[in-house]
């Protein structure tokens, strides 16, 4: 599937050697906005293509079989609105391609250890001699000499490991939330990204960006930060525990769990009035948000006893928009919603061969004028070497 690309950030060209999520995410934000984002890829890909599950009709890009499809869902989330180039950059004649296309790019983006590209003599010194308008962003796990040398600059660093030292998990009672250290940071990256685009256009110049994931975990929890230096001490472990507003948490239902926020004084009025429960409005122990946070667990059944007699959508229907909350929603929920379709949340493409359509995210992003889609299916690796270089004006090495 292709079509004409759309969006703000059409015209714009952006070179991306990232792999795995962090960066790819961030790149992929920036191909839904309708930039020209091309996926240099390894002779085996990128690793993530690797990740189940996988469709009918798909062949590992490791093994000798062809398939329609050489990825699976992580990798094709990602990925769509890319096109792939594959490259081995240990080579002299790939690395020249490179250089050719850095050349004619507005900008890079890249997540490898520090000194890595360095090393294959296509860092930013390097690129920016050819092309002094290129950016160049890069998302480290400790971040780049450059910008600030860690102690820790030259350890690998995932998911798991950057939520832990920048507080997230202390912060979650000792649970690992899925990703939010690759996505926060690989989102701080496209913006600094095209911040630094913008800036260009005015100074004439590129420049070195990165985002460390340990900082963007500290920059995610702005709020404990400033509590800390408010009061010297640490929040309590568990999100419970170190909450300012109650109830803010989730309730049981009969058929799973809702969330249920009072963010404001009438908010619990109304959630007692839903509940029939006007006692409550005025009772010492939950009439005003200080003394709710003092008998946490006296509200808690309060609202448990009504909550858990009815179904999700019985408390919705009760509640009647009236006050934040939500029914926790599995992905079998989500493709169902009616919010989901109004927004058009959901882009189908096939992929090809004997596969079935998929849907993938579509961009949030919702503009007045700027039309966001999804105009290229999740690439192949290489799929698009010889559309990629002829467009670039750069001849075929004959190991292509």
């Amino acid at each position: 599937m292709t079509s004409s690309r759309k969006g703000p950030l059409q015209g714009l060209t952006i070179i991306d050697c990232t792999r795995a999520l962090a960066g790819p995410f961030g790149a992929g934000l920036l191909a839904d906005l309708g930039a020209n984002v091309i996926k240099i890829e390894p002779p085996l890909g990128d690793g993530y293509r690797n990740i189940p599950p996988f469709l009918p009709d798909y062949a590992s890009p490791l093994s000798e079989e062809v398939g329609a499809t050489d990825f699976g869902a992580p990798f094709a989330s990602i990925n769509r609105n890319k096109r792939s180039v594959c490259l081995d950059l240990k080579k002299d004649d790939h690395k020249e391609i490179f250089l050719k296309l850095c050349d004619k790019a507005d900008a890079i983006i890249e997540n490898m250890r520090a000194g890595v590209m360095e090393r294959l003599g296509l860092g930013f010194e390097t690129i920016s001699g050819r092309n002094e308008q290129i950016v160049y962003a890069c998302v480290r796990g400790f971040g780049d000499p450059r910008t600030g040398e860690s102690p820790y600059v030259h350890w690998p660093s995932l998911d798991a490991a950057a939520q832990s030292f920048g507080g997230l998990v202390y912060a979650n009672d000792g649970l690992v939330t899925p990703a939010i250290a690759d996505i926060f940071p690989g989102t701080l990256a496209a913006l600094g990204l095209v911040s630094a685009i913008h800036e260009s256009k005015t100074s004439g110049k590129g420049q070195f960006l990165d985002v460390s994931m340990y900082d963007a975990m500290l920059a995610f929890q702005k709020s404990a930060v400033a509590q800390y230096s408010f009061t010297g001490k640490p929040n309590p472990s568990g999100l419970q525990k170190a909450m300012t507003l109650y109830p803010f948490d989730l309730f049981p239902a009969k058929d799973g769990q809702v969330s249920i926020a009072v963010g404001q004084p009438h908010h619990w009025d109304l959630l007692c009035a839903a509940m029939e429960r006007g006692d409550m409005i005025n009772d010492d122990r939950s009439a005003t948000n200080t003394a709710r946070l003092k008998n946490v667990e006296w509200v808690e059944k309060q609202i448990c006893a009504w909550t858990s007699q009815l179904t999700r959508a019985e408390i919705m229907a009760k509640l009647d928009g009236s006050l934040p909350a939500g029914p926790v929603h599995n992905m079998s929920d989500i493709f169902k919603d009616e919010h989901v379709a109004a927004r058009g949340m959901l882009d189908k493409c096939n992929p090809g061969g004997d596969n079935p359509d998929i849907s993938l995210a579509a961009s949030p992003i919702k503009f007045s004028r700027s039309k966001t889609t999804l105009y290229q299916s999740p690439p192949r690796l290489g799929e698009h070497n010889k559309e990629v270089l002829s467009e670039f004006g750069i001849d075929l090495p004959d190991d292509f």
